[in-house]
């Protein structure tokens, strides 16, 4: 079932991932698959997307009540206290909530299970989230939530006094092997933001970003902040130049069209909805 839920992200970053959905499923021809640190609208909005979840979360009012939701949807949701019991899981149910209250209860197991499609870095242990998706250089796409941690003016929040933790965000958002947008909530009088699309106006600076590796998909197929590529496949090793003097002859001494200008040879095929 189709839902549609909006995420506790920035409305920008929303519609980056609402257009990533439209083609990045079919282009790597398999079912998303999301490692979720922090469960709760987010996940609704992913059940919807298609994808296949693993959710981390600790709060036991939101597992009851994702649990109930995603039921009476129809999805196949349930939780379970072991990592390892996580194995057996996946393949069978749409959500599996692994319920920690940290890190170490859970370990780096769960980014042994399988390579992620996405990981969304909003909930516990976010410090050590970071560091491990750095360090296992995981070839996924991050969803990191409240960059406006890194902020050092404007209105703060109690956040940001954890400095340990504003130290890695702010080392993954200036690290080079990482490509990324920032979609800030705009700023409104007295240091509040202006309402975003569900009403909500937050008391802070709020910014979402989305990174991906230099030499993931995304970076080799040039998409734009509203998530949308700018080539298709067929440019991911330039290999659509080959023709391309064929396909539009041009006499550039000359200055003009050596075909007729508006010629059905232009109309390339369109592989992405």
């Amino acid at each position: 079932m189709k839902l549609r839920l909006q995420p506790w992200f920035t409305d920008s970053c929303t519609t980056f991932l609402n257009n990533l959905f439209k083609w990045y499923p079919n282009c790597i021809d398999e079912q998303v698959s999301v490692l979720e640190w922090g469960g709760g609208n987010s996940t609704l909005y992913f059940l919807g997307k298609g994808c296949r979840l693993l959710t981390i979360e600790s709060d036991e009012a939101y597992i009851t009540n994702l649990l109930d939701v995603s039921r009476g949807l129809g999805f196949k949701v349930t939780s379970i206290s072991h990592p390892q019991d996580a194995v057996s899981k996946l393949s069978e149910f749409d959500l599996t909530i692994l319920i920690a209250s940290d890190f170490k209860e859970v370990g780096e197991a769960v980014f042994n299970l399988q390579n992620w499609s996405i990981i969304v870095n909003d909930g516990i242990s976010r410090k050590d989230v970071i560091d491990a998706i750095i360090t296992r250089q995981c070839p996924s796409i991050i969803v990191l939530d409240n960059v406006e941690f890194c902020a050092n003016w404007g209105k703060l929040e109690r956040s940001s006094g954890h400095t340990d933790r504003v130290r890695r965000y702010r080392h993954i958002l200036r690290d080079p092997n990482w490509r990324h947008y920032i979609f800030e909530q705009v700023e409104g009088r007295e240091g509040h933001s202006v309402p975003d699309s569900t009403g909500w106006e937050a008391p802070q600076r709020w910014s979402s970003g989305v990174l991906w590796p230099h030499d993931h998909l995304l970076a080799k197929l040039m998409v734009s902040h509203i998530g949308l590529p700018v080539v298709t496949v067929d440019a991911l090793d330039d290999a659509d130049l080959d023709t391309l003097s064929q396909r539009c002859p041009f006499d550039w001494g000359e200055m003009k069209w050596l075909v007729d200008e508006y010629t059905e040879v232009f109309n390339l095929p369109r592989t992405f909805e």
